[in-house]
């Protein structure tokens, strides 16, 4: 029952998330209009490239969690699921990218439980990373009001969480003969941190396409926001992909000239940047396919 319930919320949720973004951006259609009058079309160039190399490197956390448990599958065959299941991340419900690519990896011979390993640390240590880095750079900015504290908790939740999801996915996934050595763990958490690196750096080249809409605003904070907001989207698990949830908490946050809804429209827009790469790098995967 309550697996329906959350189904039946994300179908309904994700609808309706868009609609008030609409919404939003047609009520400030007029500072929108300016801003992408004046954008820097380089810097939205730059956002696009720094994002579509992140699927370069985001394979590497299968094969370091698959080598670790006995499964050598090469960057070139993780590249190759991950970038040729790409559309899937736009299908209803978030989470059919994840679901194709666990199928193609049991069609190579990894076993479920390291499977269910796998998307336990991907996912686990992106909320973790995100939350806790986020969580203590929005408590810095905001201290004890209520979205500080809040911002606070989650960074305490954050860093409590990277050493439990190990133990945890080691005593109740994995058995003795496949479970992951503290090192790899360690290699998994870099490669997932170095990824929100990329990912941050791609929404701050985003966003200094319009300086004037976050002109108050240093780029450690703007950091900060997006980590935070983006953990906040990804836990709400009636919100595929964090849509609306996202935007909302990030604009909450990040109060600018152009208003609420203005900056909520304008921080959406950032999906845009990440919809162009992952075409691009889904048709430069099908066009070297082609020529090999």
């Amino acid at each position: 029952m309550r697996s329906k319930i959350i189904k039946v919320l994300k179908l309904l949720f994700t609808p309706l998330a868009f609609a008030f973004l609409i919404y939003f951006a047609w009520q400030s259609r007029g500072e929108l209009t300016k801003l992408l009058e004046s954008a820097a079309i380089f810097n939205l160039l730059l956002a696009t490239i720094v994002w579509g190399l992140l699927h370069v490197l985001m394979p590497m956390l299968a094969v370091t969690v698959f080598g670790a448990c006995g499964n050598k599958i090469g960057w070139r065959q993780a590249f190759a699921t991950h970038a040729a299941r790409l559309p899937a991340r736009y299908l209803p419900g978030g989470i059919w990218h994840t679901v194709g690519r666990v199928i193609d990896y049991r069609e190579l011979g990894v076993k479920p439980r390291v499977l269910s390993a796998f998307v336990i640390i991907e996912n686990g240590l992106a909320a973790a990373v995100t939350l806790a880095i986020g969580g203590a750079i929005v408590f810095s900015m905001r201290g004890t009001d209520t979205l500080g504290s809040i911002a606070g908790l989650a960074s305490i939740a954050g860093l409590i969480a990277l050493p439990l999801i190990a133990v945890l996915t080691n005593s109740r996934v994995l058995q003795n003969d496949d479970q992951l050595p503290a090192a790899t763990y360690l290699q998994s958490l870099a490669v997932v941190a170095l990824f929100w690196v990329g990912a941050t750096a791609a929404f701050l080249l985003y966003l200094s396409a319009f300086p004037e809409a976050t002109v108050t605003y240093s780029a450690i904070e703007m950091a900060g926001v997006y980590l935070f907001s983006w953990g906040v989207g990804f836990v709400s698990i009636f919100a595929p992909q964090g849509i609306g949830v996202f935007e909302l908490v990030a604009s909450e946050l990040m109060k600018g000239p152009i208003g609420f809804m203005g900056l909520a429209a304008l921080i959406a827009g950032f999906r845009v940047v990440v919809l162009v790469a992952d075409i691009v790098v889904w048709l430069i995967y099908h066009a070297s396919r082609r020529t090999h």
